[in-house]
């Protein structure tokens, strides 16, 4: 019977809905439907909609359990398939925008460069959709006779960024799916294989005829690797037996390739011995295979074995030749220069404390000492008193003095290096830095310190008496300045000239606590570096008529200047009101920053 043949009071349902807002609703069928009347229409309801008495059943079995905070909320099947639709409404809006160049992924940075698809953006927006996709995708496969969709969608979005004109830059990227779109197409497409013989095969086979197909779209191997690991076992061995014939042993050589990471995932679990051979031939490009590689040796007991697969590991990790690789007696800073993503840096000191308990489990004590070392070393650098502790800890261990002597050497000169200024010495030569001695006089005050002493007196003194000698080293001399016991003293005194001169190098670390402990510790008398601040400060201040609007620079220094030599700063003052005297913003700058008679 048509809608419109129906009673009145059968269109209630629609006239209400139209009438009310969600909350008026909700608060009368709260009234007018108790438990007690909604399981009497059990019957009518089966008969007009058995979704709809599916849903009231299980929402009203849910009210009479005991646990009555229970956050899942059943939906009917055809509500749950509307929300479905609703997300993918907005993936396929988002997919729309490809080709356009005046679309939100034709990126124009600036309106005279042509504009560059953004791979980026789009994966971004994608896998936003796909996170809020992917609580209901069973269901919404079930509901659907669509085992396709997801083939289609990525043909889509390939298709899409084909049609870009040519005057829009590509840059060769493609599109990398996010995690959660990823696993969403990846679910979809098995879902569809699941139940057929050899599902596994299939789904490889599958998944290879769309990336051949596919131009300008890719997964995300990581996600896809977890996809794969997660499958049945059945269909784990269906895959593992398919990956080992043609086309996928040719494409499995690359590391990062999907086809790569799934061919070890199966391996490691159905071909032990097998993924052991994979791991020993590709660790030089890749340190994590290093640890199925450790743990078997270690398993076995065999700690010589672990410890060269250690030092593999450590050398893959750090990009040196695995063939020779490094051992933890060499030092480590070049490798620190480098710099290490966060992943790495843990994954070193895990592989030297690993190292440390294999060496020690196999009676290398030496060996398991170096390896305690240099992890300090690594993390706690720029710590002084740390490593002091670090090099005791070392001997009392059972280290070689000529391996701690060569490791102190070398860390020494790092600290050295970390605390030389930018172009002090001249490129190539060694810079004879009063750091270097400041190092030995607190590792050994009774035999270095009055050393010290005497060169920081004859070091100040150069550049006291030297201006050349002062203009290659002041840098050196504020660092030594604003370490020194009375800085705080100084501070006080020459406020400016400790903030705009005394800070103009930046340490590392713990680097600037440790000298300044050090200092203290040794108690220097009588090294008083202001005289040579007092002699030479002027020749650092900058000309205005290097600047022509802002004078802020100028200005700071002539600050300083003023608190250190009133009469230099007076001289060049007046030098300065004959020579630039037009120059408004050079005195509004000076006025402002409190240069005196400004």
């Amino acid at each position: 019977m048509p809608e419109s043949d129906l009673p009145s009071g059968k269109q209630l349902g629609a006239r209400l809905r139209a009438a009310l807002t969600d909350e008026q609703l909700g608060k009368l069928l709260d009234m007018a439907g108790g438990v007690g009347v909604l399981r009497s229409l059990d019957g009518a309801l089966r008969a007009a909609d058995p979704d709809l008495a599916d849903t009231v059943s299980k929402i009203l079995a849910g009210d009479e359990l005991a646990d009555s905070s229970a956050t899942d909320v059943e939906t009917s099947d055809r509500r749950a398939l509307e929300i479905w639709h609703e997300h993918w409404a907005a993936w396929k809006s988002h997919v729309a925008e490809l080709g356009d160049e005046q679309g939100v992924y034709a990126n124009h940075d600036e309106h005279w460069h042509p504009p560059y698809f953004d791979p980026y953006a789009l994966a971004e927006d994608l896998d936003g959709v796909a996170a809020k996709l992917a609580p209901g995708l069973d269901r919404a496969f079930a509901l659907t006779d669509e085992p396709g969709r997801f083939d289609q969608a990525l043909a889509e979005i390939d298709r899409g960024i084909a049609r870009y004109p040519d005057w829009v830059q590509m840059n060769e990227d493609v599109c990398t799916l996010g995690p959660h779109a990823t696993v969403c197409a990846l679910r979809w497409i098995w879902l569809g294989l699941a139940t057929k013989p050899a599902a596994g095969g299939l789904f490889v086979d599958r998944l290879w005829k769309l990336e051949n197909e596919y131009e300008y779209v890719t997964w995300n191997a990581e996600a896809a690797g977890r996809f794969f690991a997660e499958l049945p076992e059945e269909a784990g061995r269906e895959i593992h037996t398919r990956l080992g014939a043609p086309p996928f042993v040719e494409v499995s050589d690359e590391v990062r390739s999907l086809w790569h990471r799934v061919r070890v995932i199966y391996e490691q679990r159905f071909d032990p011995v097998a993924h052991l051979r994979t791991c020993d031939e590709y660790l030089e490009r890749d340190w994590r295979y290093g640890e199925p590689l450790i743990a078997a040796a270690t398993a076995r007991g065999d700690f010589a074995a672990a410890e060269r697969e250690v030092a593999r590991t450590v050398s893959s990790l750090l990009r040196y030749d695995v063939e020779e690789p490094w051992q933890p007696e060499a030092p480590l800073w070049d490798a620190k220069r480098c710099g290490r993503m966060p992943e790495e840096e843990r994954a070193l000191l895990d592989l030297l404390g690993r190292w440390e308990v294999i060496a020690e489990a196999g009676g290398r004590r030496a060996r398991a000492a170096s390896c305690r070392l240099q992890q300090t070393l690594w993390t706690s650098a720029d710590d002084w008193l740390a490593v002091f502790a670090a090099f005791a800890d070392f001997r009392s261990r059972g280290g070689k003095a000529a391996v701690g002597e060569k490791l102190f050497g070398a860390w020494r000169e790092w600290e050295v290096d970390a605390c030389t200024p930018s172009g002090e010495p001249p490129a190539g030569q060694q810079v004879e830095s009063w750091v270097r001695w400041l190092i030995d006089a607190r590792r050994d005050p009774a035999s270095h310190r009055s050393g010290l002493g005497e060169h920081l007196e004859v070091w100040i003194e150069g550049c006291r008496t030297h201006a050349a000698f002062f203009g290659r080293h002041w840098r050196s001399l504020a660092l030594l300045t604003r370490s020194l016991p009375q800085h705080d003293q100084i501070k006080s005194e020459y406020p400016a000239f400790a903030t705009h001169v005394l800070l103009t190098q930046n340490l590392p670390g713990k680097c600037a606590q440790s000298m300044r402990e050090a200092l203290a510790s040794l108690e220097l008398a009588g090294i008083g570096p202001m005289p040579a601040w007092t002699e030479h400060l002027h020749t650092l201040v900058p000309s205005p008529a290097n600047s022509s609007a802002l004078y802020t620079e100028q200005a700071v220094w002539m600050k300083a200047l003023s608190e250190v030599n009133r009469p230099r700063y007076e001289a060049l003052l007046a030098r300065w009101r004959t020579e630039f005297s037009r120059r408004r913003n050079l005195w509004k700058d000076m006025k402002t920053c409190g240069c005196p008679g400004c």
